[in-house]
């Protein structure tokens, strides 16, 4: 019941996040179109295009590696797990789970004291609250917990599997 739970949770911020990298990514994208066909077409690129682009460009970068998380593209090597006993890989596993869990957590707080910090500062061109900025911190920072902590629950038991014999 717990692993429903959390996985029904996980797919919700999935589906959520997805929706988000793809209107922020096409929104950096017309930004920086803009900015590229003023720039060439007039010599007269607004200021605040490039401002908006970085700020897509970062929430959707962290929350690209959030997803990288819970869906496991991010780069990974499997080598000595592959060559260990199940019990030990599925140690080592758990461990990597942890790791990463308390990375999450560590990059939520330390982002949401940043944050805090900087939360009276304006951007220099489009005068946003420069929280918005760094407020992407703490957000991946938790979904990397909440999806390191899904992982840790729900991932299937290893089985021992012989290694293929190298061709001589």
């Amino acid at each position: 019941m717990v692993k429903r739970s959390i996985t029904r949770v996980s797919d919700g911020l999935v589906r959520l996040v997805n929706v988000c990298v793809v209107l922020l990514a096409s929104v950096m994208l017309a930004a920086i179109g803009w900015q590229v066909t003023l720039r060439y077409l007039f010599n007269r690129p607004p200021s605040w295009t490039e401002e908006l682009a970085l700020l897509c460009f970062t929430w959707t970068m962290l929350l690209m590696m959030a997803l990288g998380v819970r869906q496991a593209f991010h780069a990974r090597i499997d080598l000595l797990l592959d060559r260990l006993p199940a019990p030990w890989a599925q140690r080592l596993e758990n461990v990597i789970g942890l790791l990463t869990l308390f990375f999450g957590g560590y990059l939520a707080l330390g982002g949401w004291r940043y944050m805090a910090e900087t939360a009276t500062s304006t951007s220099a061109a489009i005068a946003y609250p420069i929280y918005m900025l760094h407020g992407a911190a703490p957000v991946c920072g938790a979904l990397v917990a909440w999806f390191a902590l899904e992982l840790l629950v729900t991932q299937p038991q290893r089985q021992d599997t012989p290694l293929p014999e190298l061709a001589k």
